[in-house]
């Protein structure tokens, strides 16, 4: 798919911390930043109307809105996300991708529910058993991709080995490069870490389509040692939160010493840049990859801006032509 091309992405807008206001926000946000984007925007249409009144008709063009039913709550189950999905915003932005009518899916909802939800409607790729979530941290001199972000909490070997694979096939057509693969532990000698890590990196490194570089630490991904992280979801969930609370630690000190003066403005204005390119906001927005449809799972507790960058995220991903790339890669490895 051409990169301007037309895509339409469906936004399950009742789902997040901040709710309807927030996603529909930042949809918009995103629209208004992409011509050739469109919206379906899945919720209950009073709210969704209401949270629409201040944008200009011009943008609301191209948007469509879709009643739902129900909303999942954020603390629900994933066997009560099943039973009780039907007609939900979740499930209903995930038909408008099985039909066809979108190209990807956005959400702030529970992650259980849209990773089984995802699942049920639309079935997995090739050799992928669970799906994964996949997201960019800062690097030195680029985003460096990490996975799983918490959607498989324990793992054995060959699991991780599947992570390694649907990573490497994501970021080689997301940046057009050959990620460097690293799998993160506790040191970087082939002798660190418990057993199911060591087998992993045994079949890693078997693998020869992978560029993989061995273990890495968790201070070396920021530093940009490798192109692609792999780990469980629970030691990338405690990397990625760590990650973010030390970025808003290290600003909100930053900004009470510089003061209210001239100077502080003008360090500021300096700083900000900075800031953007760090700015967890700004890299929102997590791939769940294996299922077969572009998925994007936004923090739970993102700001307008935040869900902005994961509908932007949905875009370029299915102007990639991602799944289907991966669908093609997964099978020519087998």
């Amino acid at each position: 798919m051409p990169e301007n091309q037309r895509v339409n992405i469906a936004v399950d807008a009742m789902g997040g911390d901040g709710g309807c206001g927030v996603a529909v926000n930042g949809a918009v946000q995103a629209l208004s930043g992409d011509e050739s984007l469109a919206l379906h925007l899945v919720g209950n249409r009073s709210e969704l109307e209401s949270a629409l009144a201040p944008f200009n008709a011009r943008l609301r063009e191209r948007i469509s809105l879709h009643d739902a039913e129900s909303v999942l709550p954020m603390d629900v189950s994933t066997a009560r996300a099943l039973r009780q999905g039907q007609g939900s915003s979740m499930q209903l932005s995930l038909e408008l991708l099985e039909d066809g009518q979108a190209q990807a899916v956005v959400s702030a909802g529970n992650t259980g529910a849209l990773m089984a939800l995802s699942r049920q409607v639309m079935g997995m790729l090739p050799g992928i058993e669970r799906p994964a979530l996949m997201a960019s941290v800062p690097g030195a001199d680029k985003p460096v991709w990490v996975l799983d972000l918490g959607a498989n909490v324990g793992v054995d070997a060959h699991r991780l080995l599947e992570f390694a694979r649907l990573g490497h096939f994501a970021v080689e057509v997301l940046t057009g490069r050959i990620p460097r693969t690293g799998l993160l532990n506790i040191g970087h000698e082939p002798s660190k870490g418990p057993d199911v890590l060591r087998e992993a990196a045994r079949l890693i490194d078997a693998e020869g389509a992978i560029d993989y570089t061995g273990f890495i630490e968790a201070d070396a991904v920021f530093a940009g040692a490798v192109d692609l992280v792999v780990c469980d979801g629970f030691a990338g969930n405690i990397l990625l939160k760590g990650a973010e609370g030390m970025v808003k630690l290290v600003f909100d000190e930053i900004d009470r010493g510089l003061g209210r003066g001239p100077t502080g403005w003008l360090a500021r204005r300096h700083l900000r840049r900075l800031h953007d390119r760090l700015d967890p906001a700004m890299h929102n927005g997590a791939p769940l990859l294996g299922v077969r449809g572009t998925v994007i799972k936004s923090h739970g507790a993102a700001c307008a801006r935040g869900f902005a960058a994961a509908v932007r995220l949905a875009a370029l991903e299915a102007r990639r032509n991602l799944i289907p790339e991966l669908e093609r890669r997964l099978w020519a490895s087998y």
